[in-house]
């Protein structure tokens, strides 16, 4: 579209405070309603909703196929074979403060130990447990592609205590709409299915492109789809 464009990579929390400030113009990772429910609420008279990314998105606790269980309900029954623990990322994610204040109190988990490391660090425990067989949980969202590499599955959560399904939503700061009518457009268009996340996310994290070179290898290989989304 003609646009030059700078991306920064930060934390959830410094992510909505930039918009709420002014000092960017627009997130596309807002988790909502559940995982950035606290940030949503802190800066919703100050930011604008624009568009929504990903539907059916959903935040979980995950194991290894071969694992015999299928409810986070059964975990205290095997607290031995988990090692009482729970692997997670960074301590600031909504994800953790969500399963550290609210899912283990709820499923009477409060003895477990909840690791705090970062996504990178969780994926080489991930697959160095997978590789054994050995029994693992960590915290874990779809979509991601982790479900393409490894055979895995999302533990039901009965009560609900990680929320529902969830959006991605795009978020702008205020007056951005007005500022840049053509690229909210295009925002407001612009969708993207499991598959075709997946597929981006997959060439990114498992055959090691960089993220602007796997978003140029999709266009070239979907540009009717992207064609689709501009103005």
């Amino acid at each position: 579209m003609g646009y030059q464009v700078d991306l920064s990579s930060v934390s959830a929390g410094v992510m909505w405070e930039s918009i709420a400030t002014g000092d960017q113009d627009f997130i596309t990772t807002a988790w909502l309603p559940y995982t950035h429910q606290s940030y949503w609420e802190t800066h919703q008279n100050n930011v604008d909703r624009i568009g929504t990314l990903y539907e059916g998105a959903v935040l979980a606790l995950v194991v290894p196929d071969y694992v015999t269980i299928n409810s986070i309900a059964e975990l205290n029954d095997h607290e031995e074979e988990f090692g009482g623990r729970i692997v997670g990322i960074d301590p600031g994610a909504g994800l953790m403060e969500a399963t550290r204040n609210t899912l283990m109190p709820n499923y009477g988990l409060e003895d477990w130990e909840l690791s705090e490391s970062s996504e990178a660090a969780m994926m080489a425990e991930l697959d160095s447990y997978y590789n054994s067989g050995d029994w693992i949980v960590v915290t874990g969202w779809a979509p991601h592609w982790k479900f393409a590499a490894y055979d895995l599955k999302i533990l039901e959560d009965p009560d609900e205590a990680l929320g529902g399904q969830e959006e991605i939503a795009i978020v702008a700061r205020q007056g951005f709409r007005d500022d840049f009518p053509e690229v909210t457009a295009f925002l407001e268009n612009w969708t993207l299915t499991a598959d075709q996340l997946g597929e981006v996310m997959y060439m990114i994290s498992v055959d090691g492109m960089a993220p602007a070179v796997a978003a140029r290898t999709w266009i070239d290989n979907n540009q009717d789809i992207v064609d689709s989304w501009l103005p």
